[in-house]
């Protein structure tokens, strides 16, 4: 590995010292040059994939996540004959994932805990119903598959997937399926679309923040890099609604928190999602 200068080398040595020289030098100022509570510059791709009912691209500053919904039929559950069924996967680069095997089975993990996340948060705003995803009772059903691929990763990968998730949504066009009455088979018309219905007042997104500690006080960075979650004290995750109502809040284990303090991140996290919704509604 060559390093090239005394910034590059103390980085690689010790990157909580690197960030506490940094801020003692740059006042409000993180490392890329942003103050603590800005974020990266977002760039939105719509209809991204020729071959899924919706899909979109997402950047955030250097992570880049391609959201892609696609539908398969299926039987219902005899559990609820009108329901249908959701998946999300989250797929980090396979260069990221296979450096070493400590490394790949904590990226492995941390797939599953963010598609899960992902699902828990669709099913609890209730951005999607799923017996809209019916297309006769007790025959036949949608099952909604949603991916998230990773294309490169420098964190903040929770609210990459969210509003990718909100962007394809948005952009989701279904085949339409009738049942023939002979048979009792789907028939499937690529030709005649139809714009999927969900709940467009609901539209979760989230904003990360890492809580650093400096000079024994607690620095809220939103829009963490990669870096930034590696040495953050923890990391908080808000689920906002349109009308600014709580879907989640999920803090990994870490630095203890009041309630003021929590109260204080909210009203970071409102603000910084009221400017995701403008993004979103350009």
């Amino acid at each position: 590995m060559s390093i090239d200068n005394y910034e590059e080398l103390q980085k690689f040595i010790d990157l909580n010292e690197h960030y506490r020289t940094y801020l003692d030098e740059h006042n409000n100022t993180r490392p890329d040059g942003r103050k603590f509570h800005e974020n990266r510059s977002i760039q939105i791709l719509k209809k991204f994939l020729q071959h899924s009912y919706g899909s979109s691209m997402i950047r955030f500053g250097n992570t880049t996540v391609i959201c892609s919904i696609t539908g398969q039929l299926a039987k219902p559950s005899l559990k609820s004959l009108r329901s249908g069924f959701i998946q999300t996967v989250v797929l980090l680069p396979r260069t990221q994932a296979w450096s070493t095997y400590g490394r790949r089975q904590q990226i492995i993990n941390e797939n599953l805990t963010l598609s899960q996340h992902l699902l828990d948060i669709i099913y609890k705003s209730k951005l999607i119903n799923l017996e809209d995803l019916c297309i006769e009772e007790g025959k036949w059903v949608w099952c909604l598959q949603i991916d998230f691929q990773c294309l490169n990763n420098d964190g903040n990968l929770f609210d990459s997937c969210l509003l990718a998730l909100n962007v394809a949504l948005h952009h989701t066009y279904f085949p339409t399926v009738k049942i023939d009455p002979d048979t009792q088979k789907p028939l499937v018309y690529t030709k005649e679309l139809k714009h999927f219905q969900y709940n467009q007042q609901q539209e979760p997104l989230c904003c990360t923040i890492a809580v650093y500690e400096y000079e024994q006080e607690y620095k809220y960075l939103i829009d963490p890099t990669l870096e930034e979650e590696n040495i953050a004290k923890c990391i908080l995750h808000y689920v906002l609604l349109k009308n600014d109502q709580i879907c989640l809040i999920h803090k990994t284990s870490g630095a203890p928190f009041s309630i003021d303090k929590f109260h204080q991140c909210y009203s970071f996290a409102r603000e910084y999602i009221l400017e995701l919704r403008r993004k979103l509604n350009q």
